[in-house]
């Protein structure tokens, strides 16, 4: 167990002068879990570091550190792939199939990823999730979202539609349509004519 984080979290604590029985009435935790944490006797699972992190009102990346995790925020990561995916109610399999992985390394990936995707694919997580690839990296807070380029989305060998793959006809014909929509909407409507006045006899 990393002793430091059990002094950092009675640290953090006595900061807001509050008792272990507050922070276990917070976080959501046992008054028994957050002593043996702080005396050193358990490390705290990533689970348990989101609720004190959320109590505490402190980075959840900072609590990371402090316990011992991975310093190249591959557990911020996990947390952060799975915690926007479902806060955006899309499914494994969704997002697997927009980002072009198998459902298997994407659940690994949320789970305890031992590498980092590579560059092309952390930008479409990023793009898909409409977050920046800073904030899955761990190297920013913000979740600020960016547009999603419908045109990346629509390059995607296997898309899926409600849990169903779309065979190649019907691909080739969502993307017709869609690219039709787009320039029709382009070109601008024709002016309507201007009503002569009418003359008054």
């Amino acid at each position: 167990m990393n002793e430091d984080f059990g002094s950092w979290l009675r640290k953090v604590r006595l900061e807001k002068r509050w008792t272990q029985r507050t922070l276990a009435a917070r976080s959501g935790l046992s008054l028994g879990y957050i002593s043996s944490v702080e005396n050193g006797k358990r490390k705290p699972k990533t689970s348990s570091l989101v609720a004190l992190a959320q109590a505490l009102d402190v980075p959840y990346a900072q609590a990371l550190q402090s316990a011992g995790y991975l310093d190249d925020g591959l557990v911020l990561f996990a947390h952060r792939l799975r915690t926007t995916r479902t806060s955006l109610g899309m499914t494994v399999d969704a997002l697997a199939s927009l980002c072009g992985v198998s459902s298997k390394t994407l659940e690994r990936w949320e789970s305890s990823p031992k590498s980092w995707p590579s560059e092309q694919t952390l930008a479409k997580l990023a793009a898909a999730l409409t977050v920046s690839i800073e904030y899955l990296r761990g190297q920013s807070d913000a979740t600020a979202n960016y547009p999603i380029d419908l045109q990346d989305i629509l390059e995607q060998p296997d898309l899926t539609y409600n849990g169903v793959m779309l065979n190649p006809e019907q691909l080739k014909f969502v993307r017709d349509f869609l690219q039709g929509v787009i320039q029709l909407s382009t070109h601008q409507a024709p002016a309507s004519p201007q009503k002569r006045p009418r003359n008054r006899k």
